[in-house]
């Protein structure tokens, strides 16, 4: 062999060596490029999902410690009450009764007493849940659904003994719209409490309650359940958000209805 032969032929297995790291570099890089796009496309929007629930369930906790502080205003006589919570991943809002909109109206078959309560809301921006703190109950829902769910339940109540429904109103008030995300402290006192007289029934009227729905969302289902399961009421046959004291269960003689009015300082 020349040496003008062998030197190319040394060439050649250069060249041929030079080709298949930059093939073997090529499939390496296709292959993390690959994995990338894969983790991208299917496990971030599995990990943006369970931050999402993560923060659902952590307000839904934080919602049932501020209904606990409330009751406590109320039931307890403590004047003043402060809630520190982490807001993430949405808006905690407080909306008075005045511009709510929601009402709940109480008849005890010829007159009837309306309430606006007002609501703490949470509304996640990275999913579709809100969850509201209204009259005492903590509820979730999705956004433009009809259904909802009662997380935790108001303080009423039946005395068999005294065939009485004890009704409580936890009426939210504050002097200006307020909207808080990351860190917050709910600042609230209880103002004043309105008792009026106990509301007699005559026998053979049909005691009534009728949710309407606030700004919050429809929250119709899950007080529908409440009423009907735990006072075993019947829905109304005509009018939606009504439902009527079955008059085969014990009777009701009086209706008390304690008004609780509280005043959120801040948040």
């Amino acid at each position: 062999m020349t040496l003008r032969g062998l030197r190319r032929r040394i060439s050649v297995k250069i060249n041929e060596r030079a080709v298949s790291e930059a093939i073997g570099f090529v499939l390496i890089l296709g292959i993390v490029i690959s994995g990338i796009g894969l983790v991208t496309l299917y496990g971030y929007p599995v990990l943006i999902n369970e931050q999402s629930n993560t923060d659902v369930k952590n307000m839904e906790r934080a919602m049932i410690v501020i209904q606990n502080d409330m009751k406590s205003l109320c039931y307890k006589n403590v004047p003043y009450k402060e809630t520190s919570l982490q807001v993430s991943g949405g808006t905690l809002e407080v909306v008075t009764g005045s511009s709510y909109g929601g009402t709940i109206n109480i008849s005890n078959g010829t007159h009837f007493w309306e309430y606006s309560p007002g609501a703490l809301v949470y509304r996640s921006d990275r999913g579709t849940e809100v969850i509201t703190l209204e009259n005492g109950a903590v509820m979730t829902r999705q956004e433009d659904s009809t259904g909802s769910a009662m997380l935790a339940e108001p303080r009423w109540f039946y005395d068999e003994l005294t065939e009485m429904l004890v009704i409580y109103i936890m009426n939210i008030t504050t002097d200006e719209s307020m909207a808080k995300s990351g860190m917050a402290t709910v600042r609230m006192s209880l103002e004043s409490v309105n008792t009026p007289p106990p509301i007699p029934v005559s026998p053979g009227n049909i005691v009534t309650v009728q949710y309407t729905s606030g700004s919050s969302g429809n929250y119709l289902v899950a007080w529908e359940n409440y009423l009907t399961s735990r006072f075993k009421m019947l829905r109304h046959e005509t009018e939606p958000g009504k439902y009527k004291w079955d008059i085969n269960e014990p009777p009701i003689k009086n209706i008390i209805i304690k008004e609780y009015i509280i005043k959120i300082h801040g948040i």
